[in-house]
């Protein structure tokens, strides 16, 4: 397992509030801005960064940022999944809570501080969800409206739990509890089995909304009809097995 460049493991320091763990393959385009608009959160936090084998420049463009922001960064030697690198960068974080944010600026990040504070106010709740809504004037395809609508159903029927939302980047819980999930998705399904062992262990899970400004395929995104599938299988799979 790669081991990440930056590794304060050893040093005596203040453990942050919140470690955010983003997972990047190519993301050229937006990654910088992505990193930097993170960096301006009026949160105490740290910044694990996994490079999962970019070949269109930005591994070039996350070693100079690094250079001067000094997060921890992880660069995969080859394409392991978004959920294997989010999975590995966990066991790395010093933080009291954990997120996931994407390279893509899909999500408004406001929508973090908003979440820590409904978590820090009330201990009962084990992690707060996000729940998309369409920024004004952008369209979501009717694939991603679908497939949101039957993980939602899936999941009551399977579990006995609604939630509006279980394909959401946004999760934030405690990184003692994430790390106690067993989470073994290497691609997107992360985020649906997160949300599938969350339920089975009766964690009390709210929901926010969350601004959305999706993009298309052509302009870098990335799930696809087999993460569709995948996301369902686990689902089913899930509710007969740990």
């Amino acid at each position: 397992m790669e081991k990440p460049i930056a590794d304060t493991s050893s040093l005596k320091i203040k453990r942050p509030l919140l470690t955010i763990i983003m997972p990047v393959f190519n993301e050229a385009h937006t990654v910088e801005k992505a990193i930097r608009r993170l960096y301006d959160l009026p949160v105490d936090k740290e910044l694990i960064i996994i490079d999962d084998y970019c070949t269109d420049g930005s591994r070039e463009l996350l070693k100079k940022l690094y250079q001067e922001l000094k997060f921890k960064l992880i660069l995969h030697s080859q394409n392991y999944g978004k959920g294997y690198g989010v999975r590995q960068a966990a066991a790395y974080a010093k933080g009291k809570y954990l997120i996931v944010e994407d390279a893509d600026l899909e999500l408004d990040i406001g929508a973090i501080v908003k979440m820590l504070e409904i978590i820090e106010n009330d201990p009962s709740i084990d992690m707060v969800n996000g729940r998309i809504i369409l920024k004004k004037g952008k369209k979501s395809g009717l694939v991603q409206n679908l497939a949101r609508v039957i993980t939602s159903v899936f999941a009551k029927i399977l579990y006995g739990k609604y939630l509006n939302d279980l394909l959401c980047s946004y999760k934030l819980c405690l990184v003692s509890k994430f790390k106690r999930l067993n989470l073994k998705s290497t691609r997107f399904g992360l985020e649906t089995e997160w949300i599938i062992k969350a339920l089975k262990k009766q964690w009390k899970i709210v929901e926010i909304d969350v601004l959305f400004s999706p993009r298309l395929h052509k302009q870098g995104k990335k799930i696809n009809f087999f993460d569709g599938f995948d996301i369902v299988w686990q689902l089913i799979k899930y509710r007969f097995t740990n």
